[in-house]
């Protein structure tokens, strides 16, 4: 004897009867038991299988069906009686290893994160006793030091509770817990004057590899993570340009934090810095870092090695370079701001400089350039209203 299905969601098998429905979108095929042994295929025990089956239907249409009450012995049954009783600690770690293809140095964060969301709500804590008020009560009276750190922890407290949302089919006791406002940091950037010093001090005091470095950071704006990434098979000498698609935190590579690769034209001064890096590292031995495309262009004069992060950059060459020249302290990033803003003053296309900075448009150039913006045009729009005023002041005297 094989299989037969007489339809209601039973199935007749030689030794067994199965039930199958869907509940919430899974296909379900288990094997009907009854006092812990499994159901023969008999005419009592399949008209209980139509019955049972119909009980189960009704009970999925008004989304009262546990899977344990009726298949206990069912390894699915199991599954769903462990996640029920996951604790808030098992939860997060769960989440985090759904994060798993992130850069380290993203999950170490979000590890970070957790850790405090596990001291201040109790690692033990069943998730139903997490309501709204008790997260948000948390949230609310927590010294954080910062609005900006608070959002980013948040980021992975939403995380858990959607992923255990999903799962217990709870409400989302983070519904209506927003993001503390903050009022981000204004670029610093260097006037061309305070360019020029730092970059001749790097050249003339300290290594010239230093030099090379911050000289093509300060003209093509790119991130601190993706220059230290650059490998010279991104260079193409023919069109002038050299592709950005990868960055590297902490010695770890990783995506751009856009996600999208881009082509970044090179003024003259650029591909000046790199004919100075060619002895360096464009020739020579190749290491056990190099891809398909060559050998990182920067290198660390100290070590003779590839950055590895920014702190290295700061602390020996940026930090000295500003202090002997006199300028007020700014962070090395500050050397993209200082490319927009040096392009913005010459006239350059706001929508070109978003394309060479990495923006998705040209929306945040205008958010937070806006300053610069209006300074470019050199007066002439102040002109223009100056002379609409008179005129109207002149108008009312005659009048």
């Amino acid at each position: 004897m094989g299989t037969s299905k007489i339809g209601g969601g039973v199935e007749i098998r030689e030794k067994s009867i199965r039930l199958f429905f869907v509940w919430n979108g899974t296909r379900y095929r288990e094997t009907l038991t009854i006092g812990g042994k499994v159901a023969m295929p008999t005419a009592a025990n399949i008209k209980h299988a139509h019955r049972t089956a119909l009980e189960i239907r009704n009970k999925i249409n008004v989304d009262a069906f546990v899977l344990a009450e009726y298949f206990p012995d069912s390894p699915r049954a199991k599954q769903t009686i462990a996640t029920d009783e996951r604790n808030f600690g098992q939860w997060c770690e769960l989440w985090l290893e759904t994060k798993g293809r992130l850069a380290k140095n993203t999950r170490d964060q979000y590890r970070c994160a957790l850790e405090i969301w596990k001291s201040l709500y109790g690692a033990e804590s069943a998730m139903k006793d997490l309501t709204h008020a008790v997260i948000a009560a948390k949230v609310g009276n927590t010294p954080w030091k910062s609005p900006k750190l608070l959002n980013n922890y948040l980021i992975s407290l939403r995380g858990v509770f959607t992923l255990a949302g999903r799962e217990l089919k709870i409400e989302d006791p983070m519904d209506g817990i927003e993001n503390s406002k903050h009022q981000p940091p204004q670029p610093d950037p260097l006037s061309p004057d305070e360019m020029e010093q730092v970059l001749a001090h790097l050249r003339e005091k300290l290594d010239v590899r230093a030099w090379a470095y911050f000289e093509f950071a300060f003209m093509t704006g790119m991130r601190p993570e993706e220059l230290i990434e650059l490998r010279w098979g991104d260079v193409d000498w023919k069109s002038r340009t050299i592709r950005v698609e990868r960055a590297r935190t902490a010695g770890e590579v990783k995506p751009l934090k856009t996600y999208n690769a881009r082509d970044v034209d090179m003024v003259s001064r650029a591909i000046a810095a790199l004919e100075v890096m060619k002895p360096w590292t464009m020739v020579g031995s190749s290491g056990p870092e190099d891809g398909p495309k060559g050998r990182q262009i920067f290198e660390n004069p100290g070590t003779d090695k590839p950055w590895h992060d920014e702190r290295s950059q700061r602390d020996t060459y940026w930090r000295p370079a500003l202090r002997a020249a006199g300028i007020r302290w700014r962070r090395a990033y500050q050397t993209r701001h200082t490319y927009a803003t040096n392009a913005l003053g010459a006239g350059v296309n706001p929508a070109y400089i978003a394309r060479q900075m990495g923006h998705k448009n040209a929306k945040m150039l205008f958010t937070v350039y806006a300053k610069w913006i209006d300074g470019a045009d050199r007066g002439r729009e102040l002109a223009k209203l100056e002379a609409v005023l008179r005129n109207e002041k002149t108008a009312q005297k005659a009048v």
